[in-house]
């Protein structure tokens, strides 16, 4: 991370430089990848209602149900950060499966996760940027539903087959971003 940070340093220190050490984090950091989101559900009430620490439980709860099916997908734990899981995939239809599992696990708890694929910043096991990270976080944290998937159409694409589920079209608007999404319906 820190190597990651003295490059942004340099990049705003060096303006002159800029195109070049911008092309330097790209080869460096880039890559392609599934983008998963998830939020759980009822922060707020929840946390009135039974007591952060009673909510932090469930939080952790999460995480313990989570972390095996990320790895199981072939995916990689980002972070946990409060209520939330960031974990990214090689592989689009590897991530919606792991979406799948994890909603069905924990379907108690209520979560939403949203998905999308694309060029990332990546910093393996630390942190990730860009449009697919704020698109997934969008669709997870903003839009989806309690236990509701949202995927992109760019992670629709590039899924292999889709026989176990349903795409619902949805036309997207939020923060000034206009997307189509699909909520995925398991069969």
């Amino acid at each position: 991370m820190k190597t990651f940070f003295n490059l942004i340093d340099k990049l705003n220190a060096c303006p002159n430089e800029q195109v070049q050490i911008s092309q330097e984090i790209w080869q460096t950091y880039g890559s392609q990848k599934a983008v998963l989101a998830l939020d759980m559900s009822g922060f707020s009430s929840t946390v009135r209602r039974e007591g952060i620490i009673g909510y932090l439980a469930k939080i952790r709860k999460m995480q313990c149900l989570t972390e095996p099916l990320v790895i199981q997908y072939q995916g990689e734990i980002v972070k946990y950060e409060a209520d939330n899981l960031l974990a990214v995939f090689d592989d689009c239809q590897m991530a919606l499966e792991a979406a799948l599992a994890i909603r069905n696990v924990c379907l108690d708890t209520g979560v939403s996760i949203g998905l999308d694929y694309g060029q990332i910043l990546y910093i393996a096991q630390k942190d990730c940027y860009g449009d697919t990270v704020n698109i997934a976080f969008k669709l997870g944290e903003d839009i989806a539903q309690s236990n509701e998937i949202l995927i992109t159409e760019n992670l629709k694409n590039h899924l292999h087959h889709n026989n176990n589920f349903q795409l619902v079209r949805q036309d997207i608007s939020v923060s000034g971003l206009t997307f189509v999404a699909y909520q995925v319906i398991a069969q």
